[in-house]
Protein backbone atom coordinates (compact mmCIF):
# COMPACT_ATOMS: atom_id res chain seq x y z
CA UNK A 1 0.00 0.00 0.00
CA UNK A 2 1.03 3.09 -1.10
CA UNK A 3 0.43 7.02 -1.79
CA UNK A 4 1.51 8.38 -5.10
CA UNK A 5 0.54 11.26 -6.92
CA UNK A 6 -0.95 12.24 -10.79
CA UNK A 7 1.40 13.77 -12.40
CA UNK A 8 -1.39 15.51 -14.76
CA UNK A 9 -3.44 16.77 -11.97
CA UNK A 10 -1.31 16.69 -9.03
CA UNK A 11 -4.17 14.88 -6.93
CA UNK A 12 -2.83 12.25 -4.08
CA UNK A 13 -3.82 8.48 -4.86
CA UNK A 14 -3.56 5.34 -2.69
CA UNK A 15 -2.74 2.04 -4.24
CA UNK A 16 -2.97 -1.50 -2.74
CA UNK A 17 -3.93 -4.93 -2.98
CA UNK A 18 -7.92 -6.46 -2.41
CA UNK A 19 -8.33 -9.57 -1.38
CA UNK A 20 -8.75 -11.12 -4.98
CA UNK A 21 -5.48 -9.94 -5.16
CA UNK A 22 -6.96 -7.45 -8.11
CA UNK A 23 -4.72 -3.46 -7.68
CA UNK A 24 -6.84 -1.23 -6.17
CA UNK A 25 -6.32 2.53 -6.90
CA UNK A 26 -8.20 5.29 -5.16
CA UNK A 27 -8.03 8.86 -5.23
CA UNK A 28 -7.80 10.72 -2.17
CA UNK A 29 -9.45 14.01 -3.36
CA UNK A 30 -6.65 16.07 -2.12
CA UNK A 31 -2.97 17.62 -3.40
CA UNK A 32 -1.78 18.00 -0.06
CA UNK A 33 0.26 15.40 1.43
CA UNK A 34 -0.57 15.80 4.80
CA UNK A 35 -4.20 15.16 4.23
CA UNK A 36 -3.79 12.81 2.17
CA UNK A 37 -1.95 10.99 4.89
CA UNK A 38 -4.72 11.12 7.25
CA UNK A 39 -7.12 10.56 4.63
CA UNK A 40 -5.52 7.00 3.46
CA UNK A 41 -6.19 4.97 7.09
CA UNK A 42 -10.39 6.19 6.34
CA UNK A 43 -10.12 4.88 2.93
CA UNK A 44 -8.74 1.55 3.00
CA UNK A 45 -10.69 0.86 6.60
CA UNK A 46 -14.10 1.35 4.12
CA UNK A 47 -13.23 -0.38 1.08
CA UNK A 48 -12.01 -2.94 3.22
CA UNK A 49 -15.36 -3.92 5.29
CA UNK A 50 -16.52 -3.25 1.31
CA UNK A 51 -14.44 -6.12 -0.08
CA UNK A 52 -15.17 -8.49 3.24
CA UNK A 53 -18.83 -8.55 1.60
CA UNK A 54 -17.46 -9.71 -1.27
CA UNK A 55 -15.50 -12.80 -0.52
CA UNK A 56 -17.00 -15.68 -1.49
CA UNK A 57 -16.74 -18.81 0.54
CA UNK A 58 -15.38 -20.73 -2.06
CA UNK A 59 -12.36 -18.71 -2.91
CA UNK A 60 -11.31 -18.45 1.20
CA UNK A 61 -11.62 -22.44 1.00
CA UNK A 62 -9.11 -22.53 -1.57
CA UNK A 63 -6.81 -20.25 -0.48
CA UNK A 64 -7.01 -21.62 2.90
CA UNK A 65 -6.71 -25.21 2.14
CA UNK A 66 -3.48 -24.38 -0.18
CA UNK A 67 -2.18 -22.77 3.90
CA UNK A 68 -2.77 -25.50 5.11
CA UNK A 69 -1.07 -28.10 2.87
CA UNK A 70 1.93 -25.69 3.13
CA UNK A 71 2.20 -24.80 6.78
CA UNK A 72 0.49 -27.03 8.92
CA UNK A 73 -0.03 -31.34 9.39
CA UNK A 74 -2.66 -33.30 7.66
CA UNK A 75 -4.43 -34.11 10.79
CA UNK A 76 -5.16 -30.14 11.08
CA UNK A 77 -6.46 -30.02 7.41
CA UNK A 78 -8.67 -33.00 8.69
CA UNK A 79 -10.01 -30.96 11.70
CA UNK A 80 -10.80 -28.30 9.43
CA UNK A 81 -12.83 -30.27 7.02
CA UNK A 82 -14.62 -31.91 9.87
CA UNK A 83 -15.35 -28.38 11.56
CA UNK A 84 -16.27 -27.39 7.90
CA UNK A 85 -19.15 -30.33 7.04
CA UNK A 86 -20.31 -29.75 10.71
CA UNK A 87 -20.88 -25.99 9.79
CA UNK A 88 -21.81 -26.63 6.38
CA UNK A 89 -24.75 -28.94 7.75
CA UNK A 90 -25.97 -26.77 9.99
CA UNK A 91 -26.43 -23.73 7.72
CA UNK A 92 -26.02 -25.40 4.16
CA UNK A 93 -26.49 -21.89 2.16
CA UNK A 94 -23.48 -20.32 3.41
CA UNK A 95 -22.20 -17.94 0.09
CA UNK A 96 -19.73 -15.38 1.36
CA UNK A 97 -17.14 -16.01 3.98
CA UNK A 98 -18.70 -12.34 6.34
CA UNK A 99 -21.57 -14.99 6.96
CA UNK A 100 -20.04 -16.84 9.44
CA UNK A 101 -19.90 -14.84 12.42
CA UNK A 102 -19.05 -15.63 16.12
CA UNK A 103 -23.09 -15.93 16.77
CA UNK A 104 -23.67 -17.87 14.06
CA UNK A 105 -20.39 -20.74 14.67
CA UNK A 106 -21.95 -20.58 18.62
CA UNK A 107 -25.97 -21.27 17.24
CA UNK A 108 -23.53 -23.91 15.13
CA UNK A 109 -22.22 -25.26 18.34
CA UNK A 110 -25.03 -25.31 20.99
CA UNK A 111 -27.20 -27.14 18.36
CA UNK A 112 -24.52 -29.59 17.97
CA UNK A 113 -24.26 -30.19 21.29
CA UNK A 114 -27.88 -30.76 22.17
CA UNK A 115 -27.46 -33.79 19.47
CA UNK A 116 -24.66 -35.94 21.27
CA UNK A 117 -25.97 -38.04 24.13
CA UNK A 118 -22.16 -38.10 25.95
CA UNK A 119 -22.06 -34.83 28.65
CA UNK A 120 -18.45 -34.29 27.26
CA UNK A 121 -17.69 -33.03 23.51
CA UNK A 122 -14.09 -32.76 22.92
CA UNK A 123 -14.45 -33.97 19.41
CA UNK A 124 -16.94 -31.05 18.88
CA UNK A 125 -14.76 -28.73 20.30
CA UNK A 126 -11.63 -29.74 18.48
CA UNK A 127 -14.10 -28.79 15.07
CA UNK A 128 -15.49 -25.82 16.17
CA UNK A 129 -11.75 -25.15 17.55
CA UNK A 130 -10.55 -25.39 13.69
CA UNK A 131 -13.09 -23.00 11.96
CA UNK A 132 -12.29 -20.41 14.56
CA UNK A 133 -8.48 -20.75 13.77
CA UNK A 134 -9.45 -20.28 9.83
CA UNK A 135 -11.72 -17.40 10.70
CA UNK A 136 -8.66 -15.83 12.68
CA UNK A 137 -6.63 -16.56 9.20
CA UNK A 138 -9.31 -14.88 7.60
CA UNK A 139 -9.23 -11.90 9.49
CA UNK A 140 -5.03 -11.65 9.16
CA UNK A 141 -5.49 -11.52 5.52
CA UNK A 142 -7.68 -8.88 6.02
CA UNK A 143 -10.86 -10.44 4.15
CA UNK A 144 -12.81 -9.77 7.27
CA UNK A 145 -13.04 -7.50 9.88
CA UNK A 146 -11.63 -9.01 13.44
CA UNK A 147 -14.29 -10.31 15.69
CA UNK A 148 -14.38 -11.59 18.72
CA UNK A 149 -14.41 -15.48 18.48
CA UNK A 150 -13.79 -16.27 22.28
CA UNK A 151 -17.24 -15.92 22.96
CA UNK A 152 -18.39 -19.10 20.98
CA UNK A 153 -19.38 -21.56 23.12
CA UNK A 154 -16.86 -24.21 24.42
CA UNK A 155 -18.37 -27.46 26.55
CA UNK A 156 -16.97 -29.64 29.37
CA UNK A 157 -14.09 -32.52 28.34
CA UNK A 158 -13.19 -35.09 30.64
CA UNK A 159 -9.97 -34.69 32.08
CA UNK A 160 -9.91 -37.46 34.66
CA UNK A 161 -9.78 -40.85 33.40
CA UNK A 162 -7.92 -42.30 30.28
CA UNK A 163 -8.25 -45.41 28.91
CA UNK A 164 -5.31 -48.13 29.06
CA UNK A 165 -5.27 -51.72 28.84
CA UNK A 166 -4.06 -54.25 31.23
CA UNK A 167 -1.20 -56.79 30.97
CA UNK A 168 -3.76 -59.26 30.36
CA UNK A 169 -5.59 -57.45 27.61
CA UNK A 170 -2.02 -56.81 25.78
CA UNK A 171 -1.31 -60.18 25.74
CA UNK A 172 -4.63 -60.71 23.92
CA UNK A 173 -3.65 -58.11 21.51
CA UNK A 174 -0.89 -59.73 20.70
CA UNK A 175 -2.21 -63.06 19.69
CA UNK A 176 -4.32 -60.79 17.01
CA UNK A 177 -0.87 -60.23 15.19
CA UNK A 178 1.82 -61.45 13.48
CA UNK A 179 5.55 -60.59 14.46
CA UNK A 180 5.86 -57.33 12.46
CA UNK A 181 2.32 -55.89 13.86
CA UNK A 182 3.37 -57.07 17.41
CA UNK A 183 6.41 -54.75 16.97
CA UNK A 184 3.84 -51.95 16.36
CA UNK A 185 1.70 -53.07 19.83
CA UNK A 186 5.13 -53.34 21.90
CA UNK A 187 6.10 -49.73 20.36
CA UNK A 188 3.09 -48.10 21.87
CA UNK A 189 2.52 -49.90 25.08
CA UNK A 190 6.39 -50.34 25.79
CA UNK A 191 8.25 -46.99 24.37
CA UNK A 192 4.71 -44.82 24.19
CA UNK A 193 5.66 -44.04 20.69
CA UNK A 194 2.83 -41.96 18.74
CA UNK A 195 1.45 -43.24 15.71
CA UNK A 196 2.83 -40.75 14.02
CA UNK A 197 6.32 -41.36 15.36
CA UNK A 198 6.09 -45.48 14.43
CA UNK A 199 5.60 -44.65 11.31
CA UNK A 200 8.76 -42.26 11.41
CA UNK A 201 10.63 -44.38 13.10
CA UNK A 202 14.28 -45.24 11.24
CA UNK A 203 16.95 -48.31 11.93
CA UNK A 204 19.45 -45.35 12.28
CA UNK A 205 16.88 -44.46 15.04
CA UNK A 206 17.50 -47.60 17.21
CA UNK A 207 20.92 -47.79 19.20
CA UNK A 208 21.01 -51.58 20.25
CA UNK A 209 24.42 -50.62 22.14
CA UNK A 210 23.09 -48.18 24.61
CA UNK A 211 20.03 -49.71 24.43
CA UNK A 212 17.37 -46.66 23.80
CA UNK A 213 15.84 -45.51 20.54
CA UNK A 214 15.46 -42.30 19.52
CA UNK A 215 12.36 -39.94 18.87
CA UNK A 216 12.46 -37.42 16.64
CA UNK A 217 10.89 -33.69 16.84
CA UNK A 218 7.25 -33.83 16.28
CA UNK A 219 4.06 -33.02 17.81
CA UNK A 220 6.07 -30.99 21.03
CA UNK A 221 9.16 -30.55 18.76
CA UNK A 222 10.97 -31.74 21.30
CA UNK A 223 13.56 -34.84 20.80
CA UNK A 224 13.49 -37.55 23.24
CA UNK A 225 15.85 -41.53 24.01
CA UNK A 226 13.54 -44.08 25.23
CA UNK A 227 15.35 -47.34 27.07
CA UNK A 228 14.23 -50.79 25.45
CA UNK A 229 11.93 -52.43 27.77
CA UNK A 230 13.52 -56.36 27.26
CA UNK A 231 10.39 -57.64 25.00
CA UNK A 232 10.84 -54.68 22.66
CA UNK A 233 13.95 -55.17 22.60
CA UNK A 234 13.58 -58.65 21.83
CA UNK A 235 11.17 -57.81 18.95
CA UNK A 236 13.52 -55.13 17.31
CA UNK A 237 16.93 -57.81 17.27
CA UNK A 238 14.08 -60.15 15.29
CA UNK A 239 13.19 -57.84 12.94
CA UNK A 240 15.96 -56.06 12.44
CA UNK A 241 17.19 -59.99 10.84
CA UNK A 242 14.92 -60.05 8.22
CA UNK A 243 14.59 -56.54 7.00
CA UNK A 244 16.35 -54.66 4.36
CA UNK A 245 14.76 -51.50 4.39
CA UNK A 246 15.11 -48.27 6.23
CA UNK A 247 11.67 -48.52 8.19
CA UNK A 248 11.49 -50.10 11.81
CA UNK A 249 7.67 -50.77 10.61
CA UNK A 250 7.34 -52.52 7.88
CA UNK A 251 3.27 -53.20 7.85
CA UNK A 252 1.10 -51.68 5.43
CA UNK A 253 1.48 -50.54 1.81
CA UNK A 254 0.19 -46.77 1.70
CA UNK A 255 2.72 -44.73 4.31
CA UNK A 256 1.20 -41.57 2.71
CA UNK A 257 -1.94 -42.44 4.55
CA UNK A 258 -2.17 -41.30 7.82
CA UNK A 259 -4.70 -44.27 8.14
CA UNK A 260 -2.10 -47.07 7.76
CA UNK A 261 -1.15 -47.55 10.82
CA UNK A 262 -4.30 -47.08 13.34
CA UNK A 263 -7.51 -48.44 10.76
CA UNK A 264 -5.90 -51.77 10.27
CA UNK A 265 -5.08 -52.27 13.83
CA UNK A 266 -8.79 -51.47 15.14
CA UNK A 267 -10.18 -53.95 12.49
CA UNK A 268 -8.00 -56.76 13.49
CA UNK A 269 -9.00 -56.11 17.44
CA UNK A 270 -12.25 -55.50 16.50
CA UNK A 271 -13.23 -58.78 17.60
CA UNK A 272 -11.75 -58.04 21.61
CA UNK A 273 -13.81 -57.54 24.53
CA UNK A 274 -12.62 -54.29 25.04
CA UNK A 275 -12.11 -51.30 23.09
CA UNK A 276 -9.24 -50.86 21.00
CA UNK A 277 -7.59 -47.71 19.23
CA UNK A 278 -3.88 -47.19 18.55
CA UNK A 279 -2.91 -43.96 21.00
CA UNK A 280 -4.58 -45.95 23.71
CA UNK A 281 -1.58 -47.95 23.66
CA UNK A 282 0.71 -45.07 24.25
CA UNK A 283 -2.07 -44.45 27.61
CA UNK A 284 -0.86 -47.57 28.34
CA UNK A 285 2.91 -47.40 28.56
CA UNK A 286 2.48 -43.96 31.17
CA UNK A 287 -0.87 -45.92 33.02
CA UNK A 288 1.30 -49.05 33.88
CA UNK A 289 4.97 -46.44 34.55
CA UNK A 290 2.84 -44.16 36.93
CA UNK A 291 1.01 -47.58 38.70
CA UNK A 292 4.33 -48.71 39.29
CA UNK A 293 5.80 -45.83 41.16
CA UNK A 294 7.22 -43.94 38.35
CA UNK A 295 6.92 -40.14 39.15
CA UNK A 296 4.88 -37.85 36.87
CA UNK A 297 8.13 -36.18 35.45
CA UNK A 298 10.20 -39.07 34.18
CA UNK A 299 6.94 -40.00 32.91
CA UNK A 300 6.50 -36.26 31.16
CA UNK A 301 10.19 -36.66 29.43
CA UNK A 302 9.57 -40.56 28.49
CA UNK A 303 6.02 -39.24 26.74
CA UNK A 304 7.72 -36.23 25.09
CA UNK A 305 5.11 -34.17 26.61
CA UNK A 306 5.92 -30.28 26.41
CA UNK A 307 4.62 -29.83 30.49
CA UNK A 308 3.97 -31.95 33.36
CA UNK A 309 0.79 -30.64 33.20
CA UNK A 310 -0.20 -32.63 30.26
CA UNK A 311 1.12 -35.78 32.09
CA UNK A 312 -1.27 -35.16 35.04
CA UNK A 313 -4.06 -37.12 33.55
CA UNK A 314 -2.40 -40.09 35.20
CA UNK A 315 -1.72 -38.80 38.59
CA UNK A 316 -4.87 -40.45 39.89
CA UNK A 317 -3.48 -44.11 39.16
CA UNK A 318 -0.64 -43.47 42.06
CA UNK A 319 -3.09 -42.68 45.35
CA UNK A 320 -0.49 -45.12 47.00
CA UNK A 321 2.31 -42.73 46.47
CA UNK A 322 -0.11 -39.79 47.54
CA UNK A 323 -0.77 -41.97 50.76
CA UNK A 324 3.14 -42.39 51.31
CA UNK A 325 4.08 -37.94 50.83
CA UNK A 326 1.14 -37.20 53.65
CA UNK A 327 2.83 -39.98 56.22
CA UNK A 328 6.30 -38.63 55.44
CA UNK A 329 4.93 -35.00 57.47
CA UNK A 330 6.37 -34.64 60.55
CA UNK A 331 5.09 -35.02 63.93
CA UNK A 332 3.32 -32.12 65.72
CA UNK A 333 4.01 -32.23 69.59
Amino acid sequence: MHIYTDKRTGIKYVSYTDPSGRRVRRSLGTRNKSVATVKISEVIDNQKAADSAKVPLVVFLERYRAFLAATRKPDTAAHFELGLKKLLAFKSDLEFLNEITPALLDECAIFLKSKIKSPNAPGLNRAIRAIKTAMRQAEFWDLIPPQNWRKVSKFKESKGRVEFHTPAEIKQILKCFNADWQLVVLLGCRAGLRRGEMAALKWEDVDFKNNQIYVAPNKTEKHRYIPLAADLRSALVAAKKKTKGVWVVSVGVNRESKYFLSKYYENETAALPFRCHLHKLRHTFASHLVQAGVDLYRVSKLLGHSSIQMTEIYAHLAPADLSVAIQKLPTIK
